[in-house]
């Protein structure tokens, strides 16, 4: 009778101290998830997710999606410090990539996925997963307007409020102060825009597709009006499309491209590029449109808007882009680093 006594208080501690080490959250899918009270270990599915992570605390990181320093982002430890940048690749779940190696998750002991709350990839992640004994918790980690709600949530996930909150409240002032100078934009005053993309310009991303969200949200025109057809986004578009739209502007990703279209005959018709409203992307350390789209967009929204509607636009955009990167990256950007990042974008 006593060892039955104790057996029950043992099974009981156990239950109690196994409670304590766990909690349930309701994730940005609305659905429960019962992930560890204490994180050590994540994974985030993709791009966007990951770099969310690193904004809190890079070292639970468990490795990278594809390489941090590519054609489209300009990482460095100066930005994103060391350990972030020496994460092995491990894979995602974005794009044309497959997904990560769930054998390599396991092995390191992963114990929560983050994962990209994307439509286009939902399934993939689901049929990847459902087999697997690690928790996914879903982040809205592309919809701007829901920047400051996602900074939140994950401060309270891991146990990092007060930058959730500061992060929050950044994201929040950000798309507040750009509706306030962009709504009442007729269609008339709208600048229309081309998204040059690819070696040779002639890709793009559709009006409303997720990779050209900071262009809407600005109210500018995309001159390709289409309809997303997959998560890889970058259509081909014909230069018979873009002589006949002309528009106001054109933003660069490539800046191969970049340097090539102001001593091409064919692109040097276009009034974009006689006018020398031609712009090349930031990307240190990630990028500030797209590819992936990340939080970087809130810093984004503030450049486009400067440039396509200056006169509305009030604020120091340098000293925006200061207190940007102080405030994410906890950098002191000096002159030289700040016109470096912005070569090309103004």
């Amino acid at each position: 009778m006593k060892s039955s006594k104790i057996l029950i208080y043992l099974l009981l501690f156990c239950f109690i101290n196994l409670s304590l080490q766990a909690k349930t959250i309701t994730d940005m899918s609305y659905t429960k998830v019962e992930i560890p009270d204490k994180i050590e270990k994540v994974f985030g599915s993709a791009p966007p997710t990951t770099y969310l992570i690193s904004l809190f605390n890079p070292n639970i990181l468990v490795g990278h999606n594809f390489p941090v320093y590519n054609i489209n982002n300009f990482a460095s430890k100066e930005y994103v410090g060391e350990y972030f940048m020496n994460l092995p690749i491990l894979g995602g779940w974005q794009g044309n990539q497959k997904g990560a190696s769930i054998e390599k998750l396991l092995s390191l002991n992963t114990q929560v996925i983050f994962s990209w709350q994307n439509d286009f990839l939902l399934k993939k992640v689901e049929n990847s997963l459902k087999n697997i004994n690690i928790p996914v918790v879903m982040v809205d980690a592309d919809n701007l307007e829901k920047m400051p709600e996602t900074f939140k949530f994950l401060g309270e996930v891991l146990n990092d409020e007060k930058r959730g909150e500061e992060l929050s409240l950044y994201a929040k002032n950000s798309i507040s102060y750009i509706k306030s100078i962009t709504e009442n934009i007729s269609d008339k005053e709208q600048k229309s825009f081309y998204y040059a993309e690819g070696n040779e310009g002639l890709q793009s991303d559709c009006t409303y597709s997720f990779h050209t969200t900071p262009f809407r949200f600005i109210k500018a025109k995309n001159i390709y009006m289409c309809a997303q057809k997959d998560t890889m986004g970058m259509e081909s578009i014909n230069f018979e499309t873009i002589l006949n739209a002309d528009p106001d502007f054109i933003i660069v990703q490539s800046p191969k491209f970049y340097k090539k279209i102001f001593i091409d005959e064919k692109w040097k018709i276009l009034k974009a590029v006689k006018n020398r409203n031609v712009y090349l992307v930031p990307r240190v350390p990630f990028n500030w449109i797209d590819r992936p789209p990340s939080f970087m967009r809130l810093i984004a929204i503030h450049w486009l808007s400067k440039i396509f509607y200056p006169n509305r636009y009030t604020k120091d955009i340098n000293e925006e882009i200061k207190d940007f990167y102080k405030l994410f990256f906890n950098k002191e950007l000096n002159t030289i680093e700040l016109q470096s990042i912005i070569k090309e974008a103004f």
